[in-house]
């Protein structure tokens, strides 16, 4: 696969295991610990996917995907948006704002590894 994946998630812990779970498919990953440092190196380097935790400190999951929305230099980038609290409005919301796919925490990795899989090997 060897595709660059943004993981951005506030929780040391999650972006590990993340990580570990993308690497070992193949996959290089840059990690970012809020949405601001997320799109600060989007900037300064291409992915091809991003992997977005909603409940972050400095700044949301949402506020991310608004900033992106506003930088139409930028390519589109599918998004797998991961959030221990999913409900009907965050889920409406983030589709709205082009989310790709959302996965409720815990993570259901089989299922992560198999959405990445179609999204970057069409």
């Amino acid at each position: 696969m060897s595709k660059n994946t943004l993981i951005i998630d506030d929780d040391e812990m999650s972006r590990r295991l993340l990580r570990l779970v993308l690497e070992y498919d193949g996959c290089r990953c840059v990690e970012a610990e809020n949405g601001a440092i997320g799109l600060s190196l989007i900037e300064s380097q291409p992915f091809d996917i991003i992997i977005l935790d909603n409940a972050m400190p400095v700044m949301t999951g949402m506020e991310f995907l608004n900033r992106l929305q506003l930088k139409p230099q930028s390519p589109y980038v599918p998004v797998i948006m991961v959030t221990g609290l999913l409900n009907a409005e965050i889920r409406e919301k983030a589709i709205r704002l082009g989310v790709y796919a959302i996965l409720g925490k815990p993570y259901d990795f089989g299922e992560l590894r198999s959405m990445v899989a179609q999204l970057l090997c069409p």
